[in-house]
């Protein structure tokens, strides 16, 4: 019974470092974004600064990293 009672975090803290994870997977996609949701720190660290967690987003970061001289926000969404 115990077993039902602790939480089970999935993913890999791994998937946490841009430019680490390549292509996501939908869990891999949720997991992350349920971290930086959580964390204004790897929000930042990640160039997200004005809250925007799209998909696109997090998936460009995952597979192509932050470029230092880009920071605080290297990310912007497509114009419409």
């Amino acid at each position: 019974m115990q077993q039902y009672l602790i939480p089970h975090r999935i993913g890999d803290d791994r998937l946490l470092i841009p430019g680490w994870a390549g292509e996501l997977s939908d869990p891999e996609l949720a997991f992350i974004e349920e971290q930086l949701r959580g964390s204004r720190r790897l929000s930042k660290k990640w160039g997200i600064i004005n809250l925007d967690y799209s998909e696109e987003g997090i998936r460009q970061v995952a597979s192509a990293g932050i470029k230092p001289e880009c920071l605080p926000f290297c990310w912007e969404p497509p114009k419409l």
